[in-house]
């Protein structure tokens, strides 16, 4: 259901695109355009008044302003029942993991039945009536499925709705009634992170933004001029500023929502003035690589999620070897005690808190960079470095300044296509595209179907041991090479 509202944020009234899924309400300026903002319906106060729905989260506040109460009563009445839908959703997820228990318990009995001859009428036996009970449980949750569905389309605009008399939601009869529990989605996903396992997430596609982990990363390769430009530096101290600029750009991209988690083996390769490709090695860990005519860069980055108050923690380390061609200096550098806080992520404006140190190693010289609560010190040389996630700055002995990176508001392109990627390249992901296309019901479903899918099969990264002299225990991955001479063919 969608519809440009009148509606009252704090003390401002604006004029707003509205789309009602899934018990999540979206906003956007224009049908089409990004969305602004979300709230989740299921874990919101909703009260409606004359002419107007009040919505309170807790820690937001919207009044949606209508006409008329005609069209209030309908808005309101589909909000109710997409939030029956999902509560009757989330017992039937419970439903579905007994079925799955009862089967796999069934096949270890069966067996076990079978090894001793003289239980093979029992095995018999047992496998028919588990047989017909399944096939009953499975009746079951089918009904109850097609019970929860609305009997009004996602898309359908109020102005339609006018015209249409609204049915009732079909009654669904005592014997098949599941007792109804308050749904907690936030106590939900995080009892799945906790689980370690993000790859078994079945978290709303409303959390996601429409890019993956992969095309995240790549975020990096934004301010890649910021290396071509320490290469051509003979000070060495300054060189080694502008890597440090260069690092913390990558955290002016911090998106306020999670990205689209990437399938083992997935890619996302770039060219441009420079050839750049990542892969998703396992659940955790991407590895990159790229090349451009002044350096080569690869490096790998583990990741792992924590979720406590409404705050999405991001436990991150990265490791990236750096070599500039010209004078064939290479740095080593590492990130210690690094974590992304993510703040109110149900809110309109989420917080973003980034802490952390990284580490450059150079000819046995190490230099480091603190960033704590956002802010940025680090001393290199006659450099004093300080600054923000989204400008750093380093004065020299002379108090001059000197910009080592500034936040470029322009958008990161992801998307643009070429014929020559190959099928494990993140933009042919079609949750990706149906969430691109605006049609986040069916990019719902695609990201589910992804649990159950396989990975891919070619890896373009080899893991090898660093030397002794660093952390043994530290992994790192080479590129193996062939990846673009393959995709030129």
């Amino acid at each position: 259901m969608e519809a440009f509202l009148n509606c009252q944020i704090g003390f401002s009234t604006h004029k707003y695109y509205f789309i009602l899924h899934d018990s999540v309400l979206l906003y956007c300026k224009n049908k089409g355009n990004r969305v602004i903002g979300q709230i989740h319906l299921s874990i919101a106060k909703v009260d409606k008044r004359e002419c107007q729905i009040n919505i309170t989260t807790g820690i937001e506040k919207i009044i949606l302003l209508f006409e008329n109460n005609f069209e209030k009563d309908v808005w309101f009445d589909c909000i109710q029942k997409q939030n029956q839908k999902l509560h009757l959703e989330d017992e039937l997820e419970k439903i579905r993991s007994l079925q799955y228990q009862f089967e796999s318990t069934l096949k270890f009995v069966n067996k076990t039945i079978e090894i001793n001859p003289n239980l093979n009428s029992y095995s018999e036996r047992l496998q028919s009536y588990g047989s017909v009970f399944i096939d009953k449980l499975s009746e079951i949750v089918d009904l109850l499925y097609q019970s929860a569905q609305p009997e009004f389309q996602s898309c359908q605009s109020i102005n339609s709705i006018h015209t249409q008399s609204l049915k009732p939601a079909p009654l669904i009869k005592k014997s098949q009634k599941i007792k109804q529990q308050q749904y907690n989605l936030w106590g939900n996903i995080k009892n799945q992170i906790l689980n370690n396992n993000i790859y078994q997430m079945k978290l709303p596609i409303y959390l996601h933004q429409p890019t993956t982990m992969l095309q995240q990363v790549a975020t990096q390769m934004k301010y890649i001029s910021i290396l071509d430009r320490a290469s051509s530096i003979r000070d060495p101290e300054f060189k080694i500023a502008l890597i440090f600029g260069f690092l913390i750009s990558q955290y002016s991209a911090i998106p306020k929502l999670l990205p689209l988690l990437s399938k083992i083996n997935e890619t996302f390769e770039i060219v441009d003035t420079y050839k750049y490709l990542s892969q998703q090695i396992n659940e955790n860990t991407i590895a990159f690589y790229a090349t451009s005519p002044s350096l080569d860069y690869n490096g790998q980055i583990e990741y792992k999620f924590s979720f406590d108050n409404l705050i999405l923690e991001i436990y991150l380390f990265k490791s990236l070897f750096i070599s500039f061609k010209k004078n064939l200096d290479a740095y080593k550098i590492y990130s210690t005690n690094h974590l992304i806080s993510i703040k109110n992520l149900v809110s309109q404006k989420p917080e973003i808190v980034v802490d952390g140190n990284f580490i450059i190693d150079f000819k046995g010289n190490k230099y480091e960079i603190e960033i704590r609560s956002n802010q940025i010190k680090a001393l290199v040389g006659q450099f004093s470095i300080s600054g923000t996630i989204n400008k750093l700055i380093a004065n020299n002995f002379y108090n001059e300044e000197l910009i080592l990176f500034q936040k470029d508001e322009k958008e990161f392109e992801f998307n643009k296509h070429t014929s020559l990627l190959p099928p494990s390249d993140s933009r042919f992901r079609t949750d990706l595209i149906s969430m691109l296309e605006g049609n986040y019901y069916e990019a719902q479903q695609e990201k589910d179907k992804m649990l159950f899918e396989g990975e891919f099969l070619q890896s373009w990264f080899n893991q090898v041991q660093l030397d002794q002299i660093t952390n043994p225990s530290e992994k790192k991955y080479d590129y193996k090479g062939g990846y673009f001479t393959q995709s030129n063919q």
